[in-house]
Order: structure tokens, then sequence, then C-alpha cells
């Protein structure tokens, strides 16, 4: 139940960061969010809970909010606008991979050794799960661009947009990024249960995401 209760406070508080820069610096705000968000998520992915005795990775509501600020921008300013977003996006993330895997690299100091070998040991065993990160957000962002500006061009309405470019997106952003990070590492059956429950819950976030991109949006 821990584990739900801070999801929710997750997913909350990557809304209302989103809302915030949105209101306050309009697109630009976004790119930050993106940023920020990315940036975090190389650090939340490396995190596993269980939910019903299933190994899940976290960074559940930062890496759905990033799609979210993605159909923000697509709604306010159109697809050419997301070029930009997915470049700082990407190197966002490259950026803090390469540093955290160089930080851990460094010669430890003799004191705090415990603290220093767990910290090494975080970010240089975990390449596949960079690897997957790195290759579902950078292609989600990409397929969402694709998706949520056909569905904009035929039905403009914020709701229909994000519910089927979300559904659709997820399934395929899940479906990679479980892959690449633990196949051969799971069995066959775990693997099935995580992708199953990482889509769920991160199809819900980004269904509820459909309120703050509302909002954002009616407000301007």
């Amino acid at each position: 139940m821990i584990n739900i209760l801070l999801i929710i406070g997750e997913v909350i508080i990557c809304y209302l960061a989103l809302l915030i820069l949105y209101k306050k610096y309009k697109t630009d705000g976004i790119y930050v969010f993106g940023i920020i968000a990315a940036m975090l998520s190389c650090i939340l992915n490396l995190k596993r809970i269980s939910i019903m005795n299933v190994p899940i990775p976290l960074g559940f509501g930062l890496t759905t909010s990033i799609i979210i600020g993605a159909n923000l921008i697509i709604q306010k300013r159109g697809k050419e606008e997301i070029k930009n977003y997915l470049i700082l996006t990407t190197i966002s993330i490259l950026a803090s991979v390469i540093v955290l895997n160089l930080s851990a690299m460094t010669e430890s100091s003799k004191y705090g050794i415990l603290a220093n070998e767990s910290y090494n040991s975080i970010f240089l065993q975990n390449l596949r799960i960079y690897i997957a990160l790195i290759l579902s957000v950078v292609l989600s962002i990409w397929l969402d661009s694709e998706l949520y500006s056909l569905v904009k061009k035929i039905k403009n309405k914020i709701i229909i947009s994000n519910i089927f470019t979300i559904i659709i997106v997820n399934f395929f952003e899940n479906a990679l990024f479980v892959v690449i990070a633990y196949l051969f590492d799971y069995k066959v059956i775990d693997l099935f249960l995580c992708f199953i429950l990482r889509y769920m819950i991160k199809t819900i976030i980004g269904l509820i995401g459909t309120i703050p991109l509302y909002i954002a949006n009616k407000n301007d």
C-alpha cells in the first residue's frame, strides 16, 4: 500500500510542477520540466519495487509526464516544435547517464567505503536499464508526436487525442523498456507481469494527465 501512495505522490508532484512551469514560462517551462524529469528518471528507474510480488522499476510519473509535456507542446505550438523538446530530453538523459557512470568510475575515498561501493555498483551495473530508458523515452516521444498530431487533425479534442496516444504509446514504451532491460534476467512469467502491471499503472497516470493538459490549455 505504501508503494501505491508514494507513486500517487510522485504523480501529483510531477503534474503540479508541469502546470506551474507552463503557467510561468509557457513552452520554455515545459522544456525545463522535460529536462528535469529526464535526468531524475535516470535514477528512479534503477529502483525496483514489488507490486503483487512482481519487481517493477520506479519512475512512472516522471516518464509519463514527459509524454504529457510533449502533448501540451503539440497542442499549443504544433508538431514542428516537438523536435526541440525531443533533442533537449535526449541530451538530458545521455548527459545524466554519462555523468553518473563517470562518477562511479572515479577512485573512491577510504572513508565511507560501503556507501561508495554501493554508489558505484548502482550506476555501473545497470547499463541495460539505461539503454532501455533512453530508447523507450526517445522513441515514445517521437511516436507520441506522430499519433497526437494525427488525431488532433482528425478531431481537435484534447481528451480524445491524449487518451488515444497514451494507450498506444505506453504499450510500445513499456514493451520496449521491459524487453531490453529485463529479458533473460526475469522469468518469462515475471517479465510478462512486469509489462502488464507497468503498462496499467503508466496508462492510468497518462489518462489522469488529461486533467493538467486540459487545465493548461484552457487557462491560456
